[in-house]
């Protein structure tokens, strides 16, 4: 037959081994909390690197673009006078075409 223990110091012991039981997970929960933090503070610091090369890089490409852009223009608008100096009459009436198209779409109601 099993023996009953009869001594009042077994469920102090019980008692004591769960308080240090207890006391580990603590612990250890410290260290994980203390070890996730870290994890979030490095994947947050290497996010933000991340943000900041990629809207430096979207900086210069779009001003890339923006120059490009100015440059055509410019081409277009050159394009433009010396299409005028070449036939002024066809621009006047051009001119004076689209000025009356504008004016009839506007002018409806």
């Amino acid at each position: 037959m099993a023996q009953a223990k009869t001594s009042d110091a077994s469920p102090q012991n019980d008692i004591d081994q769960l308080s240090q039981q207890i006391a580990t997970l603590k612990q250890d929960i410290a260290e994980i909390s203390t070890t996730l933090g870290g994890l979030g503070q490095s994947s947050r610091d290497a996010a933000v690197k991340r943000a900041r090369d990629t809207a430096a890089a979207l900086k210069e490409t779009g001003e890339q673009h923006m120059q490009s852009a100015q440059r055509h223009a410019e081409e277009m608008g050159q394009q433009a006078a010396d299409a005028v100096r070449r036939q002024p009459a066809a621009a006047v009436g051009i001119a004076v075409g689209v000025g009356f198209l504008l004016g009839f779409m506007t002018g409806r109601k």
